[in-house]
């Protein structure tokens, strides 16, 4: 009976010792997760983030998610005092404030690089008698500076009327370009949705290029009375799209008589074009109609009026080569993450230093974009 005893005891002091030693080693391991969880807090969302991140930068190929930064870039375009491109610029003489507060440079990238043109011919009834100096401006766009064999410029040509027609989708082929787009465009009876054009432009140049650098190119006398879209609709559209948009209005004495309709002299297509040290644009030039202007410098554009055939192409051209050959500054925000601001629009105020050496310059790009958190980020080439 005692050694019955003694065994019962036994067993109850084993029982007891695995209990204690369990419950120790639990308690063990709860105080390692804390300890863990307090080295590398893990959210339950983070997941979800990174992936939902990843589906936005697929989405919208102007913002890569590269880290936990804001890294903001800032194409621009550069005229000097005659209206030339400027295209020897270095970084010291940019000079870059966000929301009044100055920033610092990263990289300033001035490199030739491939380009997507979208270029929107104003065919409507009011071009009648300039429909030939839209089709050479047009033309004129096609000849960059210097020979391209190492570029890949491609082009993409809309019609614009009653409807928004594009007539010719992106192509690099430039021998065929210039044999089909006079037949291409060809004045209408129709009236004009510029707006409407403008919004289909800059749809197919994020959608349908292939390379990153792209821009917009409107030729038209900047009347519009048959769009759906108005012009608060299309601001707000051209702020969040991150594609430049340029015009060249013809100026209202800048008519095609009909004895220069029937001069041979001017039945080569295209008019011959000056030389590369007459490119430039005026200062009488550099005017355009108000609403081209508000809706051309929310993107970093401009609106300029010609007055005459070979004002007409020269400014084309150079504008089509100032989008060649235009600087992209980088910086990553700093200090205005608490500065108050409407609808979480970040403005921008660029200028070259010092003002003295480059005064008389003519500076375009984009004067701000939204960021809306941490992760989304609109209307101006900005990488996370």
């Amino acid at each position: 009976m005692t050694q019955k005893c003694l065994l019962a005891a036994l067993v109850r002091h084993i029982c007891l010792c695995v209990l204690l030693l369990t419950s120790f080693t639990s308690e063990a391991q709860v105080r390692a997760d804390k300890s863990l969880k307090s080295l590398h807090p893990i959210s339950p969302l983070d997941s979800f983030q990174h992936e939902d991140a990843d589906d936005r930068a697929h989405r919208d190929p102007d913002i890569a998610i590269l880290a936990d930064v804001v890294l903001a870039q800032i194409p621009v375009v550069v005229f000097n005092e005659d209206g030339a491109v400027v295209t020897d610029l270095q970084q010291s003489d940019f000079r870059v404030v966000e929301d009044g507060i100055e920033q610092r440079l990263l990289y300033c990238d001035k490199d030739r690089e491939s380009v997507s043109l979208v270029i929107l011919g104003d065919v409507s009834q009011s071009m009648t008698n300039k429909i030939q100096f839209v089709q050479d401006a047009a033309a004129s766009i096609l000849k960059p500076l210097y020979p391209q064999d190492l570029y890949q410029d491609e082009y993409s040509l809309f019609g614009i009327e009653n409807r928004v027609t594009q007539l010719e989708p992106f192509t690099a082929d430039q021998a065929n370009i210039e044999k089909r787009w006079p037949t291409l465009l060809v004045a209408t009876k129709g009236g004009t949705a510029l707006f409407d054009g403008i919004y289909a432009g800059v749809s197919a140049a994020k959608q349908q290029s292939k390379n990153k650098r792209r821009a917009v190119i409107v030729i038209s006398d900047g009347g519009d009375n048959h769009s759906r879209h108005n012009i608060r609709q299309t601001r707000r559209f051209l702020e969040e799209a991150g594609v430049p948009v340029f015009a060249v209005m013809a100026g209202k004495q800048f008519e095609l008589p009909e004895p220069y309709q029937q001069d041979p002299r001017f039945q080569k297509f295209p008019i011959p074009l000056p030389t590369s040290n007459a490119n430039f644009i005026g200062p009488a030039e550099r005017e355009g109609p108000r609403n081209l202007k508000a809706l051309t410098e929310v993107t970093g554009g401009s609106v300029f009026t010609a007055q005459d055939p070979e004002s007409l192409i020269r400014i084309a051209r150079t504008i089509s080569n100032a989008v060649r050959y235009q600087y992209l500054l980088s910086y990553q925000p700093q200090g205005t993450d608490n500065v108050k601001r409407k609808n979480n629009w970040h403005t921008v105020h660029l200028e070259l230093v010092p003002n003295d050496k480059f005064k008389g310059y003519n500076v375009y790009y984009k004067q701000g974009y939204y960021r809306n958190d941490e992760r989304t980020v609109s209307g101006l080439g900005v990488k996370k």
